[in-house]
């Protein structure tokens, strides 16, 4: 009997797959837990157009995040930060800072995961952070620090 797992079941396969199991399977265990519905013509052409909406929509998340990519990449950001007398920060630059100075100057939304920031930027000038855009997609931008 054709089935399309609703979940993930270990052994038999992942979420969204069709496989081919044992009736008493399929019924008894698969379908009476929620794992699994019938592999019906309806069912599968359902299957097939929602895989077709994901890889679209991930194609288009892809795209978004290079234009991102590239406008990161070409431009500085600036931070003002209060300063002591020998030009010390008083509290670092941390990636809400970060978030926000780039939201003010693109648009760009982020959140603080996407910023690598292994520690908070304490020192005044001119700074490169790493920006996670997507999945296996980054870009190196520019953080300038100056004092107020």
């Amino acid at each position: 009997m054709k089935v399309i797992l609703i979940k993930d079941v270990p052994k038999i396969g992942r979420r969204g797959e069709v496989k081919e199991v044992s009736a008493g399977y399929a019924t008894n265990f698969l379908i009476k837990q929620g794992l699994a519905k019938a592999a019906t013509v309806e069912a599968q052409t359902k299957l097939a157009s929602e895989q077709r909406e994901k890889t679209a929509k991930q194609i288009k998340e892809r795209e978004q995040a290079e234009r991102y990519k590239k406008e990161l990449e070409t431009r500085t950001f600036t931070i003002k930060v209060k300063t002591g007398d020998k030009g010390q920060i008083f509290s670092g630059v941390n990636e809400k800072d970060i978030i926000r100075a780039i939201f003010q100057k693109t648009k760009i939304s982020l959140e603080k995961k996407q910023i690598t920031a292994h520690h908070a930027i304490k020192q005044l000038g001119q700074h490169t952070i790493v920006v996670k855009l997507h999945s296996g997609l980054s870009a190196q931008t520019k953080i300038n620090i100056e004092s107020l």
